[in-house]
């Protein structure tokens, strides 16, 4: 067995040393051609070498020798008398001095020591630490042995009893590791695009109704228009109305006196207001003249413009590259206050309109905006973000007094607006837990005094607005998927008498009329807003004010109409500032054979990030943008961008997307579910159609960049949770909004032509249906023409032959 063991051994030692021993017979034979080579070279080359290296050795001893005789001694004997007594000294110090001197230190030590061990420490000791360690032994140490034990057990117990709950979550980790695998295995398997393929504009997918559907909607929405007509009808046959003793009923008399004006020495006296409606329709809603200021969103800036009724075109007041935004007539209509970002962040300003003289009302980096006049004309009121929550604010008008804080209830409170009599203001706050219009009196300034006076738990009022003689209320409300025109009446100390009535009317931020006897509001009808005006007791008459391409809001009706030398400064205001096209398509030539758009790649971390031609140069000049206006490149990481024709869509979704035209884009959705997301979602019910708006939070929070958020963002990751409910509901809306800056990525997207889309009716249980991240650039065309222009037609029959 030994002998076994040993020739093993010794086998397995020649395997190892195999490769050496064939390197060493490889390198033999050069290596004797080398010494042989070398040998006679050496011969002849060492004495040469060893006589040169005995040379430099004699040299150099020679010159050490020179400088020890002619440098070193001399200076030697020379400084002599100085160091010869300093080594003298140090001796006797060293031998006589300081063994003494540290014999006496070591006793002086040695009797301190013993001194503060016999004084402090043994005391201390039998004092204090014998007791603690003895509680600490015998009670300490034994409460703390029976709180680990019980601790355990009630962790143990805890665990076990979540053991089913951890069992569905690791089930559901599975299922979702297993949905990311697929997806990178998609991601690396994906094909790239041709070379020749175009892309076309985004188009919103259709899904064709079912039949079930279809006669749902017809049924519903006849049963909608007889309602409707029978609440108008009643509305016109039965007038507000009181009831005299004798059964008969009379018109309602409104008769507001106003009370004095806020924080003025002595009160301006105004005359009594008596305002008579009639159960009858106003003519012409418009008829009462005046001038209208509005915001008009266009070439993605917001600006003011002036409107004279009756005038077909506004007149341009604000031009500066920065947003103008909620302009508001002062008492006397001759100035206007507004909001803007022109100075680096948002401030209110004043415009003088008989001089053309603008002013700085604020002064603070923190957000400021939406200021309303007092009846006065000497004070602002305003809301304002400081200490992360959004508060109502009054100034004076020339900066002698103020600013002062009204509201301090954490939720926000914003849209703030001044009542006629001047003791009361107005406000949408979420202190309730949904939008409700308060009001707070200037007599007594506490968040407890404040009166909801809308109080609907369901109901998402704001933008009120108070009517001339100050016995309304307007407002509008979009808990019912699009905004309702609404008034409250309102007693002599503004508080309700009796219950919201509906106008009639759809729209969105009223305005009174300077008579009181109509209504200004602006209605959304696809990418256009109607400036429309109504009677608040009869709707027969609603006259167009005027129509825009793009977004209107904040509309603002004064009495004095604008003169010539008004609108002449009117026009000369900011005229220093050109307009600017955001971008320009350029399109590449196309080639001789082959579709007439190319694609061509982002610079972005996509799967396949090509789009096409068309629409290009709107991506990168978006993207520009949201990285200047958020202060972080939000789109440098896409989830998805351009699709293979041939590719397949997720279940239950059409396979004709707009990904395949090279005209759509698909946002990083996950950063929506981190816990401290930089993204949030706000879901945005129109009609029957729910979408999202994408709100990016700011890099900077100091009120540079973006604006507070006024609405409760969706929390997605709660149907991810206990509650089995939220799973059905698709999420719930979180608590609390969320403090900070942020930036309205949707309206951002809307200005260079990408448009989101509706989520699929079943995305509350289907979260592809969502589709919050989904934008597409269609530019009017069809999905069809779109494909056309990157494919040709027999590739595009081929695959979709029952297009």
């Amino acid at each position: 067995m030994g002998e076994r063991l040993r020739r093993a051994g010794r086998s397995f030692w020649a395997l190892l040393l195999l490769p050496w021993r064939f390197l060493k017979r490889l390198l033999a034979k050069p290596g004797r051609w080398f010494t042989s080579l070398f040998r006679p070279v050496w011969v002849w080359v060492r004495p040469l070498f060893l006589w040169f290296w005995r040379f430099w050795g004699r040299l150099g001893l020679a010159l050490r020798n020179l400088l020890t005789w002619t440098i070193w001694k001399p200076i030697w004997l020379i400084t002599m008398p100085l160091w010869l007594p300093l080594s003298w000294l140090f001796e006797g110090l060293r031998g006589h001095v300081w063994p003494p001197l540290k014999r006496f230190t070591g006793r002086v030590g040695l009797a301190l020591r013993n001194l503060l061990t016999w004084v402090v420490w043994r005391p201390f000791f039998l004092l204090v630490i014998r007791p603690l360690r003895f509680l600490f032994s015998h009670l300490v140490w034994p409460i703390l042995v029976w709180l680990a034990h019980k601790t355990r057990r009630f962790w143990q117990s805890t665990w076990d009893a979540t053991e089913p709950r951890r069992l569905k979550w690791r089930r559901r980790w599975a299922s979702r590791w297993l949905v990311y695998r697929a997806r990178l295995r998609v991601l690396f398997q994906r094909p790239k695009p041709p070379k020749t393929a175009v892309f076309a504009p985004r188009q919103p997918r259709y899904n064709p109704p079912s039949v079930r559907t279809a006669r749902f909607m017809t049924a519903f929405g006849s049963v909608a228009i007889v309602l409707i007509l029978s609440f108008v009808t009643w509305q016109e046959q039965q007038p507000d109305r009181v009831s005299a003793g004798n059964g008969l009923t009379l018109p309602r008399v409104i008769i507001a006196t106003p009370s004095p004006m806020p924080m003025t020495a002595t009160p301006t006296p105004r005359p009594t207001i008596d305002v008579r409606l009639t159960p009858w329709p106003t003519p012409d809603p418009l008829q009462t003249g005046g001038s209208l200021a509005f915001t008009w969103r266009r070439n993605g800036n917001s600006d003011i413009y002036l409107l004279p009724v009756g005038q077909a075109e506004p007149v341009r007041l604000t031009q500066h590259p920065a947003e103008d935004r909620d302009p508001a007539w002062s008492p006397n209509g001759r100035q206007l206050a507004f909001t803007s970002r022109r100075d680096g962040n948002w401030e209110i300003y004043i415009y003088d309109l008989d001089s053309g003289d603008l002013r700085r009302v604020t002064n603070n980096l923190a957000f400021d905006g939406g200021p309303g006049w007092s009846p006065d004309g000497q004070w602002l009121v305003y809301e304002g973000y400081r200490e992360n929550n959004l508060d109502i604010y009054i100034i004076k008008a020339d900066l002698s007094e103020g600013p002062y804080r009204l509201t301090e209830n954490p939720a926000p409170d914003y849209a703030p607006v001044w009542s006629p009599g001047g003791r009361h203001i107005a406000f949408t706050s979420w202190r309730s837990g949904n939008q409700d219009i308060f009001v707070m009196s200037l007599n007594e300034v506490t968040d407890e005094a404040a009166v909801n006076v809308t109080a609907s738990p369901g109901g998402q009022e704001e933008e009120p607005v108070f009517s001339p003689d100050g016995r309304f209320l307007a407002y509008h409300d979009d808990s019912a998927g699009f905004p309702l025109l609404y008034a409250v009446p309102l007693d002599e100390n503004y508080r309700p008498d009796g219950e919201p009535v509906s106008l009639g009317q759809q729209g969105r931020h009223p305005a009174w009329s300077p008579n009181g006897e109509s209504l200004v509001y602006v209605m959304d009808k696809g990418d256009q807003s109607f400036l429309l005006a109504g009677s608040p007791v009869g709707w027969t008459v609603s006259p167009q004010a005027f129509v825009a391409d793009g977004r209107l809001d904040d509309p603002a009706w004064t009495a004095n109409p604008m003169t010539p030398a008004q609108a002449d400064n009117a026009a000369q205001f900011d005229s220093q500032y050109p307009d600017k096209p955001l971008f320009t398509e350029a399109l590449a030539p196309p080639e001789k054979t082959g579709p007439p758009v190319k694609l061509f790649e982002m610079p972005v971390s996509a799967p396949s990030p090509y789009l096409s031609d068309r629409v290009d140069q709107s991506f990168l000049a978006l993207r520009q943008r949201t990285a200047a206006e958020a202060g972080w490149d939000f789109l440098a990481q896409l989830d998805n961008m351009f699709e293979a024709i041939d590719e397949k869509s997720a279940p239950g979704q059409s396979n004709q997307t707009w990904n395949k035209a090279g005209r759509a884009i698909d946002l990083a959705y996950r950063e929506v579910l981190s816990f401290e997301p930089r993204v949030e979602v706000v879901r945005d019910d129109i009609g029957l159609d729910t979408y999202w708006r994408v709100y990016l939070r700011a890099e900077v929070q100091d009120g540079s960049q973006g604006e507070p958020l006024r609405e409760l963002p969706w929390d997605f990751r709660a149907r991810f949770g206990d509650e089995p409910q939220y799973y059905d509901e698709g999420g719930v809306l979180k608590e609390t909004i969320p403090a900070g800056y942020y930036v309205d990525f949707t309206t951002l997207a809307a200005d260079y032509g990408w448009q989101r889309v509706p989520a699929d009716e079943n995305w509350r249980t289907f979260f592809p249906g969502i589709g919050f991240w989904h934008y597409e650039n269609r530019q009017g065309l069809g999905w069809e023409e779109a494909m056309l222009e990157i494919q040709t037609e027999a590739l595009l029959q081929q695959t979709f032959p029952d297009r």
